[in-house]
């Protein structure tokens, strides 16, 4: 593997470990509930029903690419195809190995010479968290129509609110100047290191409050993000039809938007190992989805993401190869000057 790649796919061993302990937590969760029975629904839906819900997944990853693509589009001549591509390199890294995809997807922008690349994300990221809010409080208001006198709406609703303080929280952060206090201390050493002063050019924080400063647009991409998020239950919706136990597209929002709430509040697992299935199988109880379904479903989500993540992890591998070939040659053209 080429050197460049090497460095950006080391994983810290505690993570790793903490993403096998929750895959762990999966199957056991699974020989708990009845493997059989898990099995036989997984039979059921067939391949049929996992390259379904991975087609139908391109629609919401189309949209929040555009998203992303919106935000940027003021500042850089990039195409939205381009961003639409990044964002399925993002994704599907993020499904399939234990580091943050948005490094992946950063890292990819740096090589192709876009410099508001990381603030655009940073902006993109909270758009979209913001987004998850919205998101969770629609599936929270169906469950109290639907269910009102359910006993985990209030842990539901200590759920949503933490998250909406946490991502608000970020946002204003972004807008005091958390990453100039960051910088700050980059900048020293930037001092110290060169003898020379600062760097001259636009620091993150800046370019972060550039994209901020056109507000409308920093709107409609929450509305895009909050618009991938309701096509993106509908995976469920589909895959739970192949199954043969079909929810409406209510309870399938109340599904996906709380098992939201606990994946966002449970942000630290790697991979979700374990979270998701458990997740489905508490928040199927309330909308009356058996267990061995609530796990089959949450399969053939971690099947599509599979599907989707290891040709996105190939072809990034093949971007850092490319990168390290010509960093390669490049050393090799100015070492006979150097020697001259």
């Amino acid at each position: 593997m080429p050197e460049a790649a090497a460095k950006t796919l080391h994983i810290p061993i505690a993570r790793l470990l903490a993403a096998l302990a929750g895959l762990a937590a999966a199957a056991f969760l699974i020989l708990d509930h009845g493997w059989q029975d898990v099995l036989r629904a997984l039979r059921t839906a067939g391949w049929t029903a996992i390259g379904a819900i991975t087609l139908f997944h391109a629609l919401p990853t189309l949209i929040c690419g555009l998203a992303w693509w919106i935000l940027l589009r003021s500042h850089s001549a990039q195409r939205w195809p381009v961003l639409v591509w990044l964002r399925w390199i993002r994704d599907g890294t993020d499904g399939v190995i234990p580091i943050g995809g948005e490094l992946i997807a950063t890292r990819v922008l740096g090589l192709r010479g876009v410099t508001l690349g990381p603030a655009s994300l940073i902006v993109d990221l909270t758009a979209e968290l913001l987004a998850q809010v919205m998101f969770a409080a629609l599936g929270f208001a169906l469950l109290m129509t639907r269910h009102p006198a359910s006993h985990d709406s209030g842990w539901f609703a200590l759920g949503i609110g933490l998250m909406a303080v946490q991502f608000m929280g970020f946002l204003v952060a972004q807008q005091k100047g958390l990453f100039r206090l960051i910088e700050h201390p980059l900048d020293w050493i930037r001092k110290r290191h060169r003898g020379t002063q600062a760097r001259s050019d636009r620091t993150l924080h800046e370019h972060v409050l550039a994209i901020y400063a056109h507000r409308r647009v920093f709107f409609g991409s929450i509305l895009l993000h909050l618009t991938a998020w309701v096509i993106g239950a509908l995976e469920v919706w589909i895959g739970l039809r192949f199954i043969g136990h079909p929810l409406s597209v209510a309870q399938t929002l109340i599904l996906e938007s709380l098992v939201t709430v606990i994946r966002s509040i449970t942000f630290f697992v790697p991979l979700g190992g374990g979270v998701q299935e458990g997740g489905y199988v508490l928040v199927g109880s309330l909308v009356g989805l058996p267990p061995d379904i609530a796990l089959a479903i949450s399969l053939l989500k971690r099947a599509r993401d599979l599907i989707k993540g290891v040709p996105a992890l190939l072809h990034w591998q093949l971007i850092e190869t490319r990168e390290s070939r010509r960093a390669a040659s490049d050393r090799s053209v100015l070492q006979p000057q150097e020697e001259a």
